[in-house]
């Protein structure tokens, strides 16, 4: 305790003394009109003057510095806001240019889609009629060929009927020197048609010959290339989670109603045409036959989106229930949208349903044939009605949250023979498709 007054003791003789040093008492003569005054400067009063000036000062330079840093700050806040403004622009402009390059995209696709079915049919139909062309030119060439086979048969008898009237008439040849020489030209006419008629078939033959081998070319190219595309049409049936052969299956039950009692069919000269078919046509027949029939197919398929821009928010299969967190079966794919978004159908058809479904709200079913159909649940709004025939990509609805919905998405189903099967195989196998 006495350690400390003893330091506070000297502290204050320090203070005492540098105040005497710096603020001694001064006097202030002040002369006005001869007279004189003096006034008094105590030390106290000089204190308070200092300090009210270092206080002055010490605001002055605090206000000065905190105004430099507030107009530093602002000025960075400008630009970075300047900066902002600049990028945002620039995302716009990609964002419409995207755009406009997804529409040109999907333009020239339905272009190219529409050309290429035109061009594969009228080329199918130009190659079946040459096909039926050289089959018919074939069969005629070889009914002229029996033809002539059976006029030298029945030349051949004359010369011998001929031959035996010419040994017949040599014992007496001076009265039948008429008829020998008849007979002698007669032989020489028959041997002359005969020539002709062997060189005509020999023609025939190199002709039959030539028609056999462009017969045999067209049918390999027809093969090959109904091949190659049955192949690709096979592909994308394979990705979208098909049998090809039991869609066939199920094609050829609704298509070959027909019937009646076997006659089997035969030629002219009584021939079974069951056994001199042409089995290289059978085998393009078959092959042009697959084709069509997966041709067909494939144009019911669902293959495009029904949404431009969309994230997936619920897949197909298993899955927590959105609503009670419960393990549930989800037969479709839910598609997360912008409310009222453009929804399109992935393939032609006719809707067999449109209006109110439940807790699917606001519902559509498109039926494309073949044994598929699509559906469309918790629409903002129905743009069909139950009936309508709707092209590829036509508008049928917005997006919504109608019925048993958590927000705003499309509920999207495709059904294949009345099961449920995974729709993102459909839209996966489609991008194939329209990327090649």
């Amino acid at each position: 305790m006495k350690d400390l007054v003893t330091r506070f003791n000297v502290l204050k003789n320090k203070t005492v003394e540098i105040t005497d040093k710096y603020f001694p008492e001064r006097q202030l003569v002040l002369r006005t009109d001869g007279d004189i005054k003096y006034l008094r400067a105590s030390k106290r009063l000089q204190m308070s003057i200092a300090s009210v000036v270092f206080s002055f000062i010490s605001w002055s330079s605090y206000t000065t510095v905190t105004h430099f840093l507030h107009d530093s700050e602002l000025l960075a806040k400008d630009q970075e806001i300047l900066s902002v403004q600049v990028a945002y622009r620039s995302l716009l402009t990609e964002v419409n240019e995207y755009q406009n390059k997804f529409t040109n995209i999907s333009n020239e696709l339905e272009a190219n889609h529409s050309m290429l079915v035109a061009s594969i049919d009228k080329d199918v139909t130009k190659k079946e009629d040459k096909l039926i062309s050289a089959a018919a030119a074939r069969k005629e060439a070889q009914i002229a060929r029996l033809h002539l086979n059976t006029q030298l048969h029945s030349i051949e008898e004359s010369m011998q009927e001929l031959a035996s009237r010419n040994y017949s008439l040599k014992g007496d040849l001076s009265l039948k020197e008429m008829d020998l020489q008849t007979a002698i030209a007669e032989r020489n006419t028959a041997r002359l048609q005969k020539k002709r008629l062997e060189e005509k078939l020999q023609n025939l033959e190199v002709q039959m010959a030539r028609l056999n081998h462009s017969q045999e070319d067209l049918i390999q190219r027809v093969t090959d290339q109904a091949s190659n595309e049955i192949a690709d049409i096979e592909s994308i049936l394979t990705t979208a989670g098909l049998d090809p052969d039991k869609m066939l299956t199920h094609l050829d039950e609704d298509t070959s109603a027909s019937g009646g009692p076997f006659i089997a069919a035969v030629s002219k000269d009584g021939e079974d045409l069951n056994e001199v078919e042409n089995t290289s046509l059978d085998h393009v027949d078959q092959h042009l036959s697959r084709w069509q029939g997966l041709q067909q197919i494939r144009q019911s398929l669902p293959l495009a989106q029904p949404l431009d821009y969309y994230y997936i928010s619920s897949r197909f299969g298993k899955r927590r229930d959105p609503v009670n967190n419960r393990w549930a079966v989800h037969y479709g794919l839910d598609m997360a949208a912008s409310k009222k978004s453009p929804i399109y159908v992935t393939a032609p058809g006719t809707v067999t349903f449109a209006g109110w479904k439940g807790n699917y709200g606001r519902f559509i079913t498109i039926d494309h044939g073949n044994g598929i159909e699509t559906r469309y649940g918790h629409l903002h709004k129905i743009l069909v009605k139950k009936g309508d025939h709707v092209d590829f990509r036509t508008q049928i609805g917005l997006v919504g949250s109608t019925g048993r919905s958590t927000g705003a998405h499309l509920h999207y189903e495709v059904r294949v023979n009345g099961k449920n099967v995974d729709p993102y195989k459909f839209i996966k196998a489609g991008r194939n498709v329209f990327q090649g």
